[in-house]
């Protein structure tokens, strides 16, 4: 009977233990599960692996993974994990996760994910009014709806609000902000980007959304977050949506020309669909008025024709993206962490110092959506 015992109980202890394995793994790696919603009702999944190392950075590297409406896409693929690791381990921060119907980000909020008069862009998508789905993957949902692909800006706004809220908690500073991004991935960056070139926000206090603010009642524009952008192959297109002309134009202009925002682009020697463009943005933003001096560069690597995060595959990128990242940092010596207000603060959109305001965020919503309107596309 004893002995009976003793194998039930080894048996027993091997189920448990099978079941915790992963999360003894997830502890190991020295990571945390980070989960947040949009200001649509998405419920994303990801991944934060907090700062470690002998030399912390006192800065947050936010992840942003390439997608295709055929071959899907997310934040396990390629060599994501691995550079996630690599920058943790040299002292960054880091945020990775799925874009809204990828990996294990398909959950939504029904009730204010389908309310189209709140969220109209969310019409778009196939759903029965009266029984609507609660959960979205891009295969079924959305992969036919391209003008669809550029809400996923509405994501990176959510992840900054997390890292926002990380940041009130002392967890990381999220005032100093590297993106990575890889190819539609980075697309959807500059999107965001460029929005927060506009965005500020309201110093009054416990402001609602009514009153006009002076513009001396407006904090700094909220891309003085961002340290940097690598951008890895980044396209000129979001799935069949061509938006070359708006991404150099306006995003990237915005943001590296008028604020000056470190950016890098890299891209494979062999890769002759998107080489000559990479070296063309550099050019480009470089003959804008007040473009001479950028920090923006195209960074080739050697001997090879892969593109986006399959870049990572080649060790010697290694040293190049901490090089890149250990200069962004560089520039960013004098900027201290700021309490983050997000929850609490109204936001407006003004695409100049004497342009109109329009509301963004209302205080006591959580999460600012994105305006393509603003961003010179229509919805």
């Amino acid at each position: 009977m004893r002995s009976l015992w003793r194998a039930s109980l080894v048996v027993g202890l091997a189920a448990v233990l099978a079941v915790l394995a992963p999360c003894v793994a997830r502890a190991d790696d020295k990571t945390n599960e980070a989960s947040f919603q949009t200001a649509d009702g998405v419920t994303l999944q990801g991944t934060l692996y907090p700062a470690m190392g002998k030399k912390k950075q006192n800065a947050v590297v936010m992840l942003l993974h390439d997608f295709d409406h055929k071959k899907g896409g997310g934040s396990s693929q390629d060599g994501w994990g691995d550079l996630a690791s690599l920058l943790q381990d040299n002292g960054y921060a880091v945020l990775s996760f799925d874009f809204r119907g990828f990996g294990n980000s398909t959950k939504v909020n029904k009730e204010v994910f389908w309310d189209l008069r709140r969220n109209p862009h969310n019409g778009l998508l196939p759903h029965n009014p009266q029984k609507p789905p609660d959960s979205i993957d891009f295969a079924k949902t959305f992969a036919k709806v391209p003008n669809y692909y550029a809400y996923l800006a509405y994501d990176v706004a959510a992840a900054k609000a997390y890292l926002d809220r990380a940041n009130n908690k002392n967890e990381l500073n999220s005032s100093n902000l590297i993106i990575i991004g890889a190819g539609q991935g980075a697309t959807v960056g500059a999107m965001w980007v460029a929005n927060e070139c506009y965005r500020r926000r309201d110093t009054r206090p416990d402001v609602k959304a009514f009153g006009l603010p002076d513009r001396t009642e407006l904090a700094d524009p909220e891309i003085k977050d961002v340290a940097g952008c690598l951008w890895l192959t980044i396209k000129p297109e979001i799935e069949t949506r061509k938006v070359g002309g708006v991404l150099k134009q306006t995003w990237l202009k915005e943001a590296a020309v008028t604020h000056k925002v470190p950016m890098m682009f890299y891209y494979g020697e062999n890769d002759k669909t998107n080489s000559a463009y990479a070296v063309r943005l550099e050019t480009d933003l470089k003959d804008f008025k007040g473009g001479k001096d950028l920090n923006v560069a195209a960074v080739k690597v050697k001997g090879v024709s892969l593109t986006g995060s399959k870049l990572l595959d080649k060790d010697v990128n290694e040293e190049k993206i901490l090089h890149h990242l250990g200069q962004m940092m560089e520039l960013r010596s004098k900027r201290q962490q700021l309490d983050k207000n997000v929850d609490k603060s109204t936001y407006w959109y003004r695409t100049s110092d004497r342009g109109p305001l329009t509301l963004c965020k209302k205080a006591g919503d959580e999460v600012p959506p994105v305006s393509l309107k603003v961003l010179g596309l229509q919805p």
